[in-house]
């Protein structure tokens, strides 16, 4: 039978406290489990043990053409961080570099001048933690941002793929260690399930990144507007990501994103929007070998308005367009989606395509998950927009009460919050946005501490007109 909450009231009070009713977000101790096991987004682990480890699957990294990459690390303590970083790329060749970071300063390697490739990635080890660190991928038709994992896994998902009119849509596996990975890729397209047997175990040589391009003439995908991917590794682990170049369809310019360790059964998106000059759709893939159900609820307006259940049947991708939804206003909005069935099934990316003027970009963007209950109340990102930006933060308060948020950011002292982002009051389940035109904010660390659990998302310029690229700050783990 499937699941129908009797009421708007209980609907949204049910979507807002299941992810939120296990813990109080201003713990002190939060207990730390392992990434590799438990599977979360990206995090900001506590400070302590021996190592810390990011991994960063790579990025188009030829500096041809203006096609470069660089790694983000910011410290985000009072003490120099200590490490090193392994860089690796797609031709088998790695270069092995001493890392320090001075207190609450953010460094940044440039990566196709340290070992480029077609793609180029990294492994990054900070003796004792307190770091940040994300991939950054330059582009003449526009920049995008990823944060790094903090595991490699055995498993990973990608929801939304794309070869339409000769778009490249590139899989990246990147292998860090020493011993020879096998793995196993399947895809979903519109025919449905595939596992070809030129994907069955493909290798990845040690110290090295393979890239499965699968819009390339032969390899089974060309001119498909949906394509999801499962990678199963048989052997050993590995770090999975993506590179996409959009030439046509209705969408354009380039994405670099991470992919999913694992299925959940709720996604959660700040920044969503309707209306002229805007195509968004979300991508809904279910891996596994069961149909659910999937209930969508826009939250953050007037009035939040619930969407009738989607079937997703078993391996399959289904795309919902919220132009579609009548009885949703035009305007911005955040969204969640969630399933009938507490088993984790489903894996959901975010593709909208805005136009303004002469120009027009695609981001795509993996949805936000809760941890056994817990959403972080303070978020960070690395390094800050260059110049002023409108509504640069995007948050969604996930308690049904009220609160306030301020904004910090980091210089060589340590964090300073921000002239006009101090102790602004938001409202109950409120989604709202900050914008970020103090010159403080430029170029450097910030840390956004919320009174109660929210979800913060960036909408930073991605070079190309006005047009904005959207990612994840990274919550507290």
């Amino acid at each position: 039978m499937k699941r129908r909450l009797p009421g708007l009231l209980l609907v949204l009070l049910a979507v807002i406290g299941v992810v939120v009713a296990a813990r109080d977000p201003r713990e002190s101790t939060v207990p730390q489990f392992s990434v590799s096991t438990e599977g979360w987004m990206p995090s900001a682990p506590l400070p302590g043990g021996l190592i810390e480890s990011w991994f960063c699957p790579g990025v188009p990294a030829t500096g041809v053409d203006g096609v470069g990459g660089e790694i983000v690390i910011a410290n985000r303590g009072g003490e120099a961080l200590e490490g090193t970083v392994l860089v690796l790329n797609d031709d088998a060749e790695s270069r092995r570099l001493d890392l320090l970071v001075d207190p609450w300063t953010t460094a940044t390697l440039d990566l196709d001048a340290t070992l480029p490739g077609s793609i180029t990635g990294a492994v990054v080890e900070i003796e004792g933690g307190g770091a940040l660190v994300e991939q950054v991928a330059l582009d003449a038709d526009g920049n995008s941002v990823a944060p790094c994992a903090n595991a490699t896994s055995d498993q990973w998902y990608l929801a939304d793929g794309f070869t339409v009119e000769g778009s490249l849509d590139q899989v990246i596996l990147t292998n860090p260690f020493e011993q020879t990975v096998v793995a196993n890729l399947s895809f979903t397209t519109r025919e449905g399930y595939r596992e070809p047997g030129s994907y069955r175990g493909i290798t990845v040589p040690p110290r090295s990144i393979r890239v499965i391009d699968l819009g390339a003439p032969g390899a089974g995908a060309q001119s498909e507007p949906v394509l999801a991917v499962s990678v199963e590794v048989t052997r050993g682990r590995l770090v999975v990501g993506r590179s996409q170049d959009f030439s046509g369809g209705g969408r354009s310019g380039t994405q670099v994103t991470l992919a999913s360790p694992v299925t959940r059964e709720q996604w959660w998106f700040a920044d969503g929007a309707k209306g002229s000059g805007i195509d968004e759709q979300y991508v809904i893939f279910n891996p596994t070998s069961q149909a659910v159900e999937v209930d969508v609820l826009f939250v953050g307006i007037d009035v939040p308005v619930l969407v009738d259940p989607i079937a997703v049947p078993a391996r399959q991708v289904v795309v919902y367009d919220s132009s579609t939804q009548t009885d949703l206003p035009d305007g911005d909005h955040s969204v969640v989606f969630a399933t009938a069935s507490s088993d984790p099934s489903i894996v959901v990316d975010q593709v909208i395509t805005r136009t303004d003027g002469e120009v027009r970009g695609t981001g795509v963007l993996t949805g936000a998950l809760a941890r056994n209950g817990y959403v972080a109340s303070t978020w960070y990102v690395p390094q800050g927009p260059d110049e002023a930006v409108s509504a640069g933060l995007v948050i969604y308060n996930v308690d049904n009460e009220p609160g306030t948020v301020t904004v910090s950011a980091v210089g060589r002292s340590g964090p300073v919050p921000i002239e006009g982002l101090t102790d602004v009051e938001y409202g109950a389940a409120a989604r709202f946005t900050l914008d970020l035109d103090d010159p403080l904010v430029a170029g450097r660390q910030l840390i956004v501490e919320g009174t109660t659990r929210i979800m913060v998302e960036r909408s930073f310029p991605n070079g190309v007109g006005s047009l904005r690229t959207p990612s994840w700050a990274i919550p507290q783990g």
